[in-house]
Formats: structure tokens, sequence, C-alpha cells
């Protein structure tokens, strides 16, 4: 399994909120790390991606990353909620996950024109 259970979303034009359930089993914390499994921080923006293109259409090409913040570990078992914002003139995509305790990782896509 490579993404996590969506528990609840929410679509509107240029934004989307989701909660999202972390399994166990998730691919991504096989080995990362061996007896202390973390989601790797790229995974997390990977989802941000995939979830604001097949829930929002957002299309472009990635460019950078910035102002990207991880503020606390996601462990196998979490529930997060993200939140979207697609700012299509500026050509970004912010992204937040929090989580009861506070922010988890935040930041900006910038996106260029679809290949």
């Amino acid at each position: 399994m490579k993404l996590p259970r969506v528990i609840r979303s929410h679509y509107q034009s240029h934004q989307a909120e989701l909660e999202l359930e972390l399994p166990p089993e998730l691919l991504w914390f096989e080995g990362h790390f061996p007896g202390h499994p973390v989601l790797p921080g790229v995974v997390q923006i990977h989802w941000a991606l995939h979830f604001a293109t097949s829930g929002l259409g957002v299309a472009g090409q990635f460019l950078a990353l910035e102002r990207v913040k991880f503020q606390q570990l996601v462990l196998p078992g979490s529930r997060l909620h993200l939140q979207l914002e697609h700012l299509a003139d500026a050509g970004q995509l912010l992204f937040h996950y929090r989580n009861d305790e506070g922010s988890v990782a935040s930041g900006r896509i910038d996106l260029g024109p679809a290949p």
C-alpha cells in the first residue's frame, strides 16, 4: 500500500481538506528506520502533489520546494489532516499537514507548465 487511507475529503475549486490514516503496513515505513519506522518527508510532499492532481486537477511540472518545514515525526497508525491550496496564477501549491498536537509539515511547491 503506497497511499494513506482517506477517511474524509472535501474539495472545492482551488482548495482541499483531507483526513488521512496511515496504517502500519504502508510501504514507506519499511526500512525507514528499522525498529523505529517514520514516514519520510519526501512521501508527504508526494502525497500533497498526488491529492492536488487527482482531486483539484492541478497540472504542472515540479520546479522547486520553498519554505518546507517538517516539525513532527509521523509514525505508523497516525492520523493527519492535510490542507491544500492551489494558487494557479502563481504556479504554486501550498500544503499543510497537522495532527492533534499541531503542525506536522508545511511548505510550498512551485510548479511550471505541464510537460
